[in-house]
């Protein structure tokens, strides 16, 4: 949905390289570069499509954000596991709770067996997936200590059937135990994490972004009440054709891609991912390009009723804008994720999030809070 898209597109640019692989429309470009305003939904008169329903004076439901000091000490947690280290400790004796770097070769009845041996490996000998007895018998061994252990495959080995059942002798040698050491919390830790100088300038920070974070929150949702409101109280009369057949084919084409990409049929793609065939599939992307219309429709009808116009040099503006938030620049984005911004956009519909933030606004200040 629209409201949706206005959640998501700031988290979609940074994950943008793994949206590669999502195909649509390529955005025409202006004569100069960058994004022009998409060319659609340019009616004079919306009321032959749509009946709009009541758009002032609604009730939405007020939320008032705060942060709590659990809150701030569970982001201040989450800082100090992200910069854990390992150190790799070469003496001491494994314990059933070490993670331990090992070689380890296995022989059957003398003889080497693929899959069988490995240089460097890191065991947890609290959670391994070895087989049983595995872990166990290097409990109690020293580093730099080279010893047998005695272990037999499962009966019903389903990894490969013909070492199901079949006894093994693994020579190990132990290299170190793996430590993960998290950083003390303390000035030090931030003024060399961070661009603050205190553990109080750095508390302080937390505490503001995540009030910002949850306002951003509280507004979005505000705004999904009232527009779902609206929309609930709109009329489609009749679709446009133009922008109907472009979401309907927008969604096959994206189908197409993906199956193409995986090296099968549309078909196939469509049974073996969705469980459907093409006949259920593509009356299902009917209703749902309907649906995407019905939205745009009502989003458009709201936008000319504000008088709400976004000219190419805001639309670049904002694209600059998600950029910089996501911390790219135009190139630094392309390169990571093969793609230009203005095709991205295109793609997921971002001049729509633009105008819904825009229509929102003035909804919202029509609006009565409760």
């Amino acid at each position: 949905t629209i409201y949706e898209r206005v959640n998501m597109s700031h988290g979609r640019i940074a994950r943008s390289a793994m949206m590669a692989t999502i195909v649509a429309s390529i955005l025409v470009l202006t004569a100069c570069g960058g994004a022009s305003v998409p060319d659609k939904y340019n009616y004079d008169d919306f009321t032959k499509y749509v009946k709009l329903g009541r758009y002032k004076n609604l009730e939405y439901t007020k939320s008032n954000p705060n942060v709590s000091d659990a809150e701030v000490q569970d982001a201040i947690t989450a800082a100090l596991d992200k910069a854990k280290k390992k150190t790799e400790v070469k003496e001491g004796t494994a314990e059933a709770n070490s993670i331990v770097n090992i070689d380890y070769t296995g022989k059957i009845s003398g003889r080497k067996f693929d899959g069988g041996t490995a240089k460097g490996y890191e065991l947890n000998l609290a959670d391994s997936n070895f087989i049983s007895g595995f872990a166990e018998q290097v409990v109690g061994h020293k580093v730099g200590e080279t010893f047998d252990i005695n272990v037999t495959f499962p009966a019903n080995y389903s990894n490969n059937s013909e070492l199901s059942g079949k006894a093994v002798v693994f020579t190990i040698k132990i290299n170190s135990i793996v430590k993960t050491v998290t950083p003390e919390y303390n000035d030090e830790f931030v003024t060399k994490n961070t661009k603050f100088k205190t553990k109080a300038e750095y508390e302080k920070n937390i505490k503001k972004q995540l009030l910002k974070d949850k306002k951003v929150k509280a507004a979005s949702a505000e705004k999904q009440e009232i527009f779902s409101q609206i929309l609930e109280a709109s009329k489609i009369k009749k679709y446009p054709d133009k922008e109907l057949k472009a979401a309907y084919n927008s969604m096959i084409s994206t189908y197409k891609e993906l199956a193409k990409k995986n090296d099968t049929s549309y078909e196939n793609y469509l049974k073996n991912n969705l469980g459907m065939d093409k006949a259920t599939f593509e009356k299902q992307a009917n209703t749902a390009a309907k649906n995407t219309v019905r939205q745009e429709l009502v989003l458009h009808a709201l936008a000319e009723k504000y008088k709400i116009k976004i000219t190419d040099s805001e639309y670049n503006d904002y694209l600059d804008k998600l950029l910089k938030d996501a911390g790219y620049t135009r190139s630094q984005y392309e390169k990571a994720s093969g793609m230009k911004i203005e095709k991205y956009a295109e793609q997921n519909n971002l001049f729509d999030t633009m105008l819904y933030e825009r229509v929102m606004d003035k909804v919202l200040k029509d609006s009565i809070a409760k």
